[in-house]
């Protein structure tokens, strides 16, 4: 087994124990610990804990083990790891890198549907590299601003202008007109 390969099963195998054993110790915490004021947070963190086992951190651990053991599924379980780590922006991204690298690099022709798989996926190489570098530079861009949303361009003390007055006219009384008739000369004879 060539080295990269032993250090990334190695990587694989301690982070995806640490993060089963991080949820196996909640799980455990909310079992002995039966106070109703905290079962909501222990149900929001067990589930999300509980989701990253399942997506990242099992197959991380059996991936590491099965590479240790020379076990040919453990190449394919690696495989479909580093894609999921790629979305994990910026630390997945770099090991979902070092993944490709490693397995890509310990590249061996043998008869299973892997390799086929590793070929195509060696001939997209520059691509898979720069999706990744992309990646990884939007996650450090997001990352950055927003541990200084704050002081980048703090927002400072607003004045408010009122609204101009709308000047108030008074309405004059309206009048009927009257027409006044000229007085006619009285007529002869009366």
């Amino acid at each position: 087994m060539r080295k990269r390969l032993a250090i990334l099963a190695w990587i694989h195998l301690v982070l995806g124990g640490a993060g089963l054993a991080l949820f196996a110790a909640l799980a455990g915490g909310f079992a002995m610990a039966r106070d109703p004021e905290y079962n909501d947070e222990f149900a929001l963190f067990g589930g999300l804990l509980g989701v990253f086992s399942l997506v990242y951190f099992a197959p991380m651990f059996a991936g590491g083990l099965g590479l240790l053991m020379r076990k040919p599924w453990a190449r394919a379980v690696l495989w479909a790891e580093a894609a999921l780590l790629a979305l994990a922006i910026p630390v997945g991204t770099l090991l979902a890198g070092y993944s490709l690298w490693a397995l890509i690099t310990t590249f061996e022709v043998t008869t299973d549907g892997i390799a086929r798989v590793e070929r195509v996926i060696r001939n997209a190489l520059r691509n898979i590299v720069l999706i990744l570098i992309a990646l990884f530079i939007l996650g450090v861009i997001l990352g950055v601003g927003w541990l200084f949303r704050d002081q980048i361009d703090p927002p400072g003390r607003q004045t408010l202008t009122p609204m101009p007055e709308i000047p108030t006219f008074e309405q004059p009384e309206f009048k009927m007109p009257e027409f006044n008739r000229p007085e006619q000369p009285a007529a002869p004879g009366q």
